[in-house]
């Protein structure tokens, strides 16, 4: 048999928040953009941390979060897209090693459009060919290229809108806590969990924490679990644990619960 030569092309879809990597070769700041009626504009950093040139086109995807915190595809026409409100320049970079970019994102409102949260994805795929490979020998060779993209949430919100969050822990193992969210109100929330234990009248220590949890406007509820990772010497057992869900742009406390181990 002749070489056989494979390409991978592999679509990641995360809710993150902070930076991003993109991929092994793309840094792209911020994870996630939110933008409203005042805003003149919102802009993504690129950068490219590899050593060659890269190509990337952005498309709009209409993703929309499921009660577990996945995201499915909505399809072109779904209602409450955020990409039919939005004014994307450019939309298609070329990046030379160690070079930045910036994308900018302009709001274009008509009049009499409704009050509500609009949300799109945006996400950035490599178009950069792989570096060519080359198989020789009598056997099979292989060679496995990975592509990365990233889609990352754009939410433009009009009019006054507001959301609170409720939590209460629904299952508790050896592996974490499951955590049941609940929310009202008009907007998306976002935030870190983290989780606390300890014994009545005492400090407790964090002994698990899951970052960049959102439950997005589409959503009341949603589940999601925060893995333990104690400190060592801690073991979770009888005593208060705490669950905390915190904003990280103001340190506000959104939602607290806490439950008594035996």
């Amino acid at each position: 048999m002749r070489g056989l030569s494979f390409l991978l092309f592999v679509l990641l879809a995360p809710v993150l928040l902070g930076a991003a990597p993109a991929s092994a070769d793309l840094l792209i700041t911020p994870k996630r953009l939110v933008l409203d009626a005042q805003s003149r504009d919102g802009s993504f950093r690129l950068v490219n941390t590899s050593d060659r040139a890269q190509s990337y086109e952005l498309i709009w995807q209409q993703l929309r979060m499921n009660e577990m915190g996945g995201l499915d595809d909505q399809g072109e026409n779904a209602a409450g897209a955020a990409s039919r409100l939005l004014t994307l320049a450019p939309t298609r970079v070329t990046l030379q090693p160690g070079e930045r970019q910036t994308v900018r994102l302009i709001p274009r409102l008509p009049e009499g459009l409704p009050e509500g949260e609009y949300m799109s994805h945006l996400l950035f795929r490599p178009v950069t060919p792989p570096p060519p490979g080359s198989a020789t020998g009598q056997g099979a060779a292989m060679q496995l290229a990975v592509r990365v993209g990233f889609s990352i949430p754009v939410i433009l919100r009009h009019g006054d809108l507001a959301a609170r969050a409720a939590i209460r822990p629904i299952g508790i193992d050896a592996g974490g806590v499951t955590v049941e969210m609940q929310r009202e109100g008009t907007a998306s929330l976002f935030g870190n969990m983290s989780v606390f234990w300890g014994q009545p009248g005492k400090d407790g220590v964090q002994v698990g924490r899951l970052d960049s949890v959102a439950i997005y406007a589409n959503l009341t509820r949603r589940t999601v679990t925060v893995p333990f990772d104690p400190a060592s010497g801690v073991t979770v057992g009888a005593g208060l644990l705490m669950v905390r869900y915190i904003d990280p742009a103001s340190n506000a406390v959104l939602a607290e619960s806490t439950v008594r181990l035996e």
